[in-house]
């Protein structure tokens, strides 16, 4: 969700469509319209790179303290008997 969030932001915030010509469909004169329609009109990238910076951090942590708290289990290896 975040990364579609975060790059439909990037690429529609500021940006202006031409409407002229044949049109197929509801018209967006501006990239903000585009958002709305999408439901991401009230989102900022910083929004996002906040979700996505804690969603790794979290990941990584889970991650390190799963690591930490197993530990390796060896047989115990004795000289052969002869």
């Amino acid at each position: 969700k975040w990364g579609f969030s975060g790059l439909a932001l990037n690429e529609f915030e500021g940006l202006e469509f031409s409407t002229k010509g044949p049109r197929r469909g509801p018209v967006t004169k501006t990239g903000e319209e585009a958002l709305a329609r999408f439901g991401l009109d009230d989102m900022k990238i910083s929004d996002v790179i906040g979700a996505q910076t804690k969603l790794i951090a979290g990941c990584w942590l889970l991650s390190f303290f799963g690591l930490a708290l197993t530990r390796q289990k060896y047989e115990v290896m004795h000289s052969p008997r002869k």
